[in-house]
């Protein structure tokens, strides 16, 4: 499978864009948005300042439409881990992951060398849980002018619980990185936001103006549609990890940013029920076989603008 999606370069100075799909095969939205998006700019012939890419995540799940074969892409992005993975490629047994990591992160370099005025890199997910509609960035660019553009919730401080994500080591690779999370995966509205998100991208990294025709004024409509009532920026109250042969399940119903009392039953394992451990949000409930995090509790700590 061509983990390339495509690639746009009208050779006029500008940032670069790298778009990846499906670091978690299942999550195939983010890679039929990248291909519309490419297909469009092809089709109207539009002349963007800059680079951008489209890498497929992981093709080996992708394939199979399943999160992961061996271990979790998007969980192994520490600098020990990789330059492990890369000393012990002659005569090593590699997992599947281990071939996807050193693949991808092979295409990714190749692609960023050269003189651009900034590096931002967009990592397009989907939850298995209704209203997942936000973004995942690190504290310090939580502000930035391209994710702020989005208009969606902005969960910052993540990073403190969730250990080797390749947003937090592409940010220390002087990269702009975010999560760009759909919603629900497989569903045509994740496809829709996801679309409309990155030509809203396009248009604030300032690599196409922003076009008045109905073509491009309906991606407007539909980023604008998913942003009512949704909390702008959050903070981590509490994550519940999942430890093998716990058999997690979590009760039905939750949606992303449903509140939540300290003390409801939110889940059960082989040891009884789990409760909420803080009055909140919650975040990213588990409803896929796949995971190491059960859920999250979530605060607001600043309104909408």
């Amino acid at each position: 499978m061509n983990r390339l999606l495509g690639v746009r370069d009208c050779g006029k100075p500008g940032p670069l864009l790298i778009l990846l799909g499906a670091v978690h095969g299942n999550e195939t939205t983010g890679v039929f948005a990248v291909e519309n998006v490419f297909r469009s700019l092809e089709e109207w012939d539009i002349q963007n300042k800059g680079k951008i890419v489209g890498i497929l995540g992981n093709t080996r799940a992708y394939e199979k439409n399943i999160r992961y074969l061996d271990y979790d892409l998007n969980r192994c992005w520490t600098d020990s881990f990789v330059s492990e993975r890369k000393g012990n490629i002659q005569g090593s047994v590699l997992q599947a992951e281990d071939l996807e990591l050193l693949e991808l992160l092979g295409e990714i370099e190749k692609h960023s060398t050269g003189d651009y005025s900034t590096r931002i890199l967009v990592d397009l997910h989907a939850t298995s849980s209704d209203n997942g509609n936000f973004v995942v960035i690190p504290q310090d660019e939580a502000d930035h002018p391209v994710v702020k553009s989005l208009r969606l919730p902005i969960i910052v401080d993540l990073e403190k619980y969730l250990e080797g994500t390749l947003l937090e080591y592409m940010h220390h690779r002087n990269f702009v990185s975010f999560a760009f999370e759909g919603g629900l995966i497989g569903s045509e509205r994740a496809l829709n936001l996801h679309t409309s998100g990155i030509w809203e991208i396009i248009y604030a990294s300032g690599m196409v103006e922003r076009r008045k025709d109905h073509e491009f004024s309906k991606y407007d409509q539909i980023l604008e549609s998913f942003i009512h009532k949704l909390p702008h920026k959050v903070s981590v109250l509490y994550r519940h990890k999942i430890h093998s042969g716990d058999q997690f399940i979590m009760n039905p119903g939750y949606t992303n940013f449903s509140k939540v009392k300290k003390g409801e039953i939110l889940a059960k394992d082989g040891k009884g029920e789990i409760l909420a451990k803080e009055s909140g949000m919650i975040f990213m409930p588990l409803y896929q076989e796949l995971g190491d995090d059960g859920f999250f509790i979530v605060e607001e700590i600043e309104g909408r603008l």
